[in-house]
């Protein structure tokens, strides 16, 4: 199927260009008289909070009090240059977002108090964000591919992540403060326009070629589009302009469609938790307003009702390990922001009559009077929570997340099996399989995390801090990009290869019932990972077995069996691996977080994140292992970690070894 919002909405769809990308898409898209006619009144239809009452005055006030004596950022071409010089992009990117976020809270602020001094500090930020010469993020530009340059050129913009974030600043703004910037600044709002159109609008319906309307749809798909929609909506505002809006709102929902459609039937989402947020989330965000905008023309129900929206909104449950731990699959912080936009759950819960999506954002909202108001997460965002009376008057308190005891995600090979339904505490086993050419992957294929009371103790570790090496093809330089890295084994000096032929193979899925035991043996997921290494590994079998069980004696262990079968090498050299010479076949490797309190032969007791303390044990044939521990000084990392991580690994000479997990059973001194 090529169509799911058009089919539920009526919108025609071009028989030989599905999405709009071909070279006559522009001139062909368009949308019904009607429909057009209704979305000229989007702008008056945006519920606004305008000098709300308290306690929502003084929360939309606090983030412009908070960095009110801090000036606004004005990023230079020494940080942007840096992305060539020594593959820093953050410098400069980080300064941009800071100036849209600033000028976010100084909008949020004027909304609220209508006092000058707020509507002139929004107007600065507006006026600087025109002025800056690019508004694509550095990694992205092509001004240095093509020229050689450091320097963007103003003549060529780039249509990516960062201008859509900056023309979803410009586009709230304008929407919440248009008649005060006339009286204050006139003439800055056809300033934004000018420059929404220039950098954005044009470029957008000049180019096909943009990389994010092709291929597999990711979370640039949902995102770009969003903030395209919600600009054309109000700044394409103008009757001379409506066939430019009609094109790209035309063009936009195709790609949501696109999107949409790319979705597994079982809402798995390979990019992992935390690209929920800026992938799924933002293309239901983006139904939520062409909903509004267009006054009924366009049926939410229609879109309720489609099954995958239900498995995407519960996507987050599925993940959820409790205390602010998320399942980290992919790119992502295992102990991400707690700032999320948990209103698009509550508002879409409220519209399928799903309780248990309900409950995860009611247990996220926080406990406050008024929901929390993140300019963070995006002016647009903000507005639109604060607008949901609903979400507003909702109650945090007292709503715990939903914690499903099993979930099995097969399209993505995701499980996740909790010792206990809906309880954060004990054990928690999740395992991925998948392929090694997922969005944003690491070499991870049969990989796991086990935790306990929340606070993952064999961990994945994560999302580092973007360089100018994450994407490209040295991705795999990066140390936690690497098979070795992961709760897998390296095999004959090899770790997994990259692409999509490199994947795992189910031999047992988990049970559809979490209390079913038909063998006593609790098994969960058994991988086959022969298909993950290069063939120069010989890898025949290598069968991983991950389970869940309780038939311990009444006490919970998570256990991973691993056996395997190689192809003989004769008089094979020892391999090289890590500066350390070794004659096994297999190396077992396993990432620890927390304090390591003792370390021996087949025992390892840690403290974990949680203060809960756990065993892991291993077959004593495979001695201590050798235990290392690596400093962490990247801020993504270590705002999880800490400072430090471990890393056991075993020197594995038969055929097979088994590792499992329990709390610690009873007290020691």
């Amino acid at each position: 199927m090529t169509s799911l919002l058009r089919e539920a909405w009526g919108l025609g769809v071009e028989a030989d260009d599905d999405y709009g990308v071909g070279p006559e898409a522009v001139t062909r898209a368009a949308l019904p008289p009607e429909l057009s006619r209704a979305l000229d009144g989007a702008r008056d239809r945006i519920t606004l909070p305008r000098r709300p009452a308290e306690p929502l005055r003084a929360a939309m006030l606090a983030p412009a009090l908070a960095s009110a004596a801090e000036p606004l950022p004005f990023p230079l071409l020494s940080q942007y240059a840096r992305y060539w010089r020594d593959g820093v992009r953050t410098e400069y990117e980080d300064e941009v977002r800071r100036l849209g976020i600033m000028t976010g809270e100084a909008v949020l602020a004027a909304l609220a108090t209508d006092e000058e001094r707020w509507i002139d500090r929004a107007a600065d930020g507006l006026m600087l964000l025109c002025e800056l010469s690019t508004w694509c993020w550095v990694a992205h530009e092509e001004a240095h591919d093509l020229r050689g340059w450091v320097v963007p050129d103003p003549d060529a913009p780039v249509v990516d992540l960062g201008a859509a974030q900056t023309l979803q600043v410009i586009a709230w703004a304008d929407l919440a403060l248009g008649e005060a910037l006339d009286a204050r600044v006139p003439g800055l709002r056809e300033r934004l326009r000018h420059a929404a159109r220039r950098r954005v609008f044009d470029p957008y319906l000049a180019r096909r070629d943009w990389h994010w309307l092709h291929g597999t749809a990711h979370n640039w798909t949902g995102w770009i589009h969003q903030h395209l929609i919600a600009g054309a909506l109000f700044l394409l505002d103008d009757e001379a302009e409506r066939d430019r809006r009609d094109a790209i709102l035309a063009l936009s929902i195709a790609q949501l469609d696109r999107y949409l459609v790319s979705f597994p039937a079982d809402g798995g989402i390979d990019e992992g938790f935390s690209y929920f947020w800026n992938g799924a989330s933002r293309l239901l965000e983006t139904v939520d307003l062409l909903l509004v905008a267009a006054d009924g023309m366009l049926d939410g129900a229609a879109i309720a009702a489609l099954p995958v929206v239900g498995q995407l909104l519960r996507f987050p449950q599925r993940m959820d390990l409790g205390d602010g731990w998320f399942v980290n699959v992919s790119d992502g912080p295992a102990r991400p922001p707690a700032e999320q936009p948990w209103d698009v759950l509550h508002r879409w819960g409220r519209r399928l009559g799903a309780a248990d999506v309900i409950a995860q954002s009611l247990a996220h909202r926080g406990t406050g009077a008024v929901p929390p108001v993140t300019p963070e997460l995006g002016l647009g965002r903000v507005l639109t929570a604060l607008a949901d009376q609903p979400w507003v008057d909702a109650v945090g308190e007292g709503n715990p997340p939903p914690y499903p005891a099993l979930t099995w995600l097969p399209e993505v090979q995701l499980m996740v099996a909790r010792e206990r339904h809906g309880d954060p505490s004990g054990l928690v086993l999740a395992a991925k399989g998948g392929h090694n050419d997922e969005a944003h992957n690491h070499l991870d294929v049969g990989s796991y995390l086990i935790a306990l009371d929340g606070a993952p103790v064999l961990i994945d570790l994560g999302q580092p801090t973007y360089t100018a090496l994450t994407f490209t093809e040295r991705r795999y330089e990066i140390w936690t990009m690497t098979s070795s890295w992961h709760n897998l084994p390296e095999i004959r000096g090899y770790g997994q290869g990259v692409g999509a032929q490199f994947r795992a193979v189910p031999v047992a899925e988990p049970l559809s019932s979490p209390g079913e035991r038909p063998d006593g043996s609790g098994v969960r997921l058994a991988l086959e990972l022969a298909a993950a290494y290069p063939a120069e590994a010989g890898v025949r079998s290598y069968l991983r077995r991950m389970v869940l069980d309780q038939s311990s004696g009444g006490t919970a262990e998570a256990r991973i069996e691993d056996s395997w079968q190689l192809e003989p090498v004769d008089d094979r050299p020892a391999t090289l691996t890590d500066d350390v010479t070794v004659a096994s076949d297999v190396l077992l490797h396993h990432v620890i977080a927390g304090e390591v309190l003792e370390h021996r032969s087949g025992l390892l007791r840690v403290r974990t994140l949680s203060g809960a303390l756990a065993e892991i044990r291993w077959d004593g044939a495979l001695g201590a292992g050798r235990l290392e521990r690596r400093a962490i000084e990247d801020p993504l990392l270590s705002a999880s970690w800490g400072g430090a991580v471990h890393r056991l690994t075993f020197e594995a000479h038969g055929a097979a070894a088994t590792l499992t997990v329990r709390r610690q059973s009873t007290p020691r001194s």
